[in-house]
């Protein structure tokens, strides 16, 4: 597994051969839509069933100094 991936469990709540895609709710009830690369994997899962997911998160900052009144405020 990557460093940093994370493991959870996952229903499949739609599945959409036709548009190359998969929906998810996560265990918090979160809902995602995602890409299928394979299309192997539409013969293999349906709605219904409960998946293992790997994932991870990535978070991007942007750091800028400010002038030195603006720090004043």
């Amino acid at each position: 597994m990557v460093p940093g991936a994370r493991r959870s469990f996952a229903d499949v709540v739609a599945v959409d051969p036709a548009k190359s895609t998969i929906t998810i709710k996560g265990p918090t009830g979160n809902v995602t839509t995602l890409n299928v690369q394979n299309p192997d994997q539409f013969k293999v899962v349906k709605q219904g069933d409960q998946i293992e997911v790997t994932y991870t998160q990535a978070l991007a900052l942007s750091l800028e100094p400010t002038s030195p009144a603006a720090a004043k405020k």
